[in-house]
C-alpha cells in the first residue's frame, strides 16, 4: 500500500470517528474525509512525523 492510499484509508476512519461524535455533519463526511488525507499524505511526504516518546 502506497502513502497516499494509506493516508485516505486513515483519514476515512478520522472522518467516521467525527462524524459518530457528531463533530461534522454526515453530509460533510467526504469533504472531511479529503481534508484529512491530504494532510496526512502531505505530512508523510515531507516526513513531518509525531515526536516519539523516547520510554
Amino acid at each position: 500500500m502506497n502513502s497516499e492510499q494509506w493516508s485516505q484509508d486513515v483519514a476515512g476512519l478520522v472522518a467516521d470517528a467525527l462524524r459518530d461524535a457528531r463533530l461534522i455533519a454526515p453530509e460533510t463526511f467526504e469533504r472531511a474525509q479529503a481534508i484529512v488525507a491530504e494532510e496526512i499524505w502531505v505530512r508523510l511526504n515531507l516526513g513531518d512525523y509525531p515526536p516519539r516518546d523516547p520510554k
